[in-house]
């Protein structure tokens, strides 16, 4: 799966090397810890989707709108996608109540879609942030527009991923047994009044092994953290 941590950093990467030379000894991992590791049979783990959290909700024209992400059956296999719904609420004295005028799906056969954000201009048009990650996509910032009439438009990549997700909680001697990999940190989306900006997590960096030791150990030129990789994407839609 392309959205698997990549082994390639240095000691908790190739699978727990014990001979490159360092400065520290034998093995790159003592570069990262002091004392050692505990382990070196690491595994490729893949990110978290998390669990079913609405980031945002809009109010607009009287309507409720809101995104989360759930399971979905795409040709007989179980992967991580959008739920999306438009409610339209009802105060009557000390009761709440609503009806849901439109709801649906969005996903992508072969790949998984995590961590959904939407807003919703005052014209009623929107669109809901998320990533892309899976058989075809490195984890990539993706949308899909929302029109007048709330009926939500295909997938697109804003920003396509160029690596593997390689951070610390994809790795036991960093989390445990099984570690569980904690991806980006949630989507997010705002309007203007007039454009919407939309922020996804994605990997928008790669480097070797080598590359990752030559330098400032562990930035690739600056690109990324020793520990972690994925960035942040912000997209503005016009509407």
């Amino acid at each position: 799966m392309r959205a698997s941590s990549s082994a390639r950093r240095c000691g908790i990467t190739r699978a727990g090397d014990t001979t490159l030379p360092t400065p520290f000894g034998p093995g790159c991992w003592q570069i990262l810890f002091n004392p050692p590791a505990p382990a070196h049979d690491e595994v490729e783990s893949t990110p978290d989707s998390l669990d079913t959290r609405m980031q945002q909700t809009w109010f607009v024209n009287g309507a409720l709108w809101g995104s989360a992400g759930t399971a979905v059956n795409v040709n007989g296999e179980i992967k991580a996608g959008v739920v999306w719904f438009k409610v339209l609420p009802v105060v009557a004295g000390p009761s709440v109540f609503g009806t849901v005028e439109r709801q649906g799906y969005l996903a992508l056969a072969n790949n998984n879609l995590s961590m959904p954000a939407i807003a919703m201009t005052p014209k009623g048009r929107g669109a809901i942030a998320f990533t892309v990650m899976g058989d075809d996509h490195h984890p990539a910032a993706a949308y899909a527009r929302i029109d007048q009439f709330g009926r939500v438009g295909p997938i697109r990549i804003a920003a396509a991923g160029v690596g593997v997700d390689d951070g610390f909680t994809s790795y036991k001697a960093f989390v445990g047994e099984p570690p569980r990999t904690r991806w980006g940190d949630y989507g997010a989306a705002v309007t203007d009044g007039n454009d919407i900006w939309l922020a996804s997590e994605y990997i928008a960096q790669t480097c070797t092994l080598n590359q990752w030791l030559s330098g400032a150990i562990g930035s690739c030129g600056g690109t990324r953290t020793a520990l972690g990789n994925w960035a942040t994407r912000l997209t503005k839609l016009g509407t």
